[in-house]
């Protein structure tokens, strides 16, 4: 059997490197996230910005919980990727999103038009010159009689 060989990395390994590409996005819709923080200010504390880049992060991941942002505390991959000034904590996170949700959505649009405006995908024409189309489909039965289905 050979031997292993352990030793410590001059650098720190991170299992949320994808986050840099997120980043990179975000970079894309940075004017939309600057209109959101003059039309949202605050007075003292997180930035509705960087609430906004926090949580993204945490979706993005499959996380909707707002505790599970306290496992990016003392994360600087976490902060740097994604831009983020000030990480809030769960508390802050939680408070935020409940009071200025609604406000914020008016800022969804915007940030998905940017983001896609500057893409030109390519659906991948065939050389017969069909394009392959990839469908879910879903099997709906309708209801008759009194009984729900």
């Amino acid at each position: 059997m050979r031997q292993l060989i352990v030793k410590q990395l001059d650098y720190d390994l991170t299992p949320v490197a994808g986050l840099a590409l997120v980043g990179q996005y975000l970079k894309a819709v940075q004017p939309v996230l600057g209109r959101l923080d003059a039309a949202l200010p605050v007075k003292g504390g997180v930035a509705n910005s960087d609430i906004v880049r926090s949580y993204l992060g945490l979706l993005v991941q499959g996380k909707s919980d707002f505790d599970a942002i306290e496992n990016f505390r003392g994360d600087a991959f976490y902060k740097q990727a994604l831009g983020i000034g000030l990480l809030p904590s769960s508390p802050t996170l939680r408070q935020r999103m409940d009071v200025r949700a609604p406000e914020m959505f008016d800022f969804v649009p915007p940030m998905i038009e940017t983001l896609l405006s500057g893409q030109r995908p390519d659906y991948g024409v065939l050389p017969c010159g069909w394009l392959p189309l990839d469908v879910d489909t879903f099997a709906h039965q309708a209801c008759r009689g009194p009984f729900p289905c």
